[in-house]
């Protein structure tokens, strides 16, 4: 079944709560794909990154058990290699995953950041594909931020788990409670929008 936690900063204690019995594993036995490519514009941004890294190690998960995945370094799809051919053994962070890769982990966490950024470097590669038939088998779906908007209805080509336009960081958000329309999701720091299957909801 389908889980995304779609947040504006992260997650808060009631959703981190929520978040452990969605994975179903102890945080030292988790495995965490962390996707930076909204956060390499600038320093600002790339704080972030650092910020994403210490929030996933503070909930428990090792440091050893997260695959930094910075879509900047993948081919285009489509691209046909040259001089790289007699290469065959590609490293997976150089190279697009493939569905049963990413089931090897439990989630799949997207940074803040530029989010027109980020979903162009998905769509450039071809991520999308593998990714979002990833989710279908289980991957849990975490983004923060610009993370969330490429998962919404912000873009034509996004990934579409939601068909409301999401706009993180707002001064005061959304009442909590389930999704019963298209309109526009404000969410403020510390709520999050819970897709489990065709349910959705917004947590505070």
């Amino acid at each position: 079944m389908r889980t995304l936690f779609l947040s504006s900063n992260g997650l808060n204690e009631k959703t981190t709560v929520l978040f452990w019995k969605c994975i179903r594993k102890e945080p030292v036995n988790t495995k965490a794909i962390l996707v930076p490519s909204a956060a390499v514009e600038n320093d600002n941004a790339r704080e972030g990154i650092i910020v994403c890294m210490e929030r996933l190690m503070s909930m428990g998960i090792p440091m050893n058990n997260i695959l930094i995945y910075n879509l900047s370094y993948l081919l285009s799809n489509g691209y046909k290699r040259t001089y790289s051919n007699y290469v065959s053994d590609i490293p997976v962070q150089l190279r697009l995953m493939s569905v049963s890769e990413l089931n090897q982990y439990d989630i799949i966490v997207f940074c803040g950041g530029n989010a027109q950024t980020l979903l162009n470097e998905i769509n450039r590669t071809g991520f999308s594909a593998p990714l979002k038939q990833a989710i279908e088998n289980d991957l849990v779906y975490l983004g923060i931020s610009a993370g969330s908007m490429i998962a919404a209805g912000n873009f034509v080509d996004g990934l579409s788990y939601l068909t409301n336009p999401l706009v993180p960081h707002a001064d005061k958000g959304c009442p909590c409670g389930e999704v019963v329309n298209d309109n526009l999701i404000e969410l403020a720091d510390g709520q999050t929008v819970l897709i489990r299957g065709k349910r959705q909801e917004i947590i505070c």
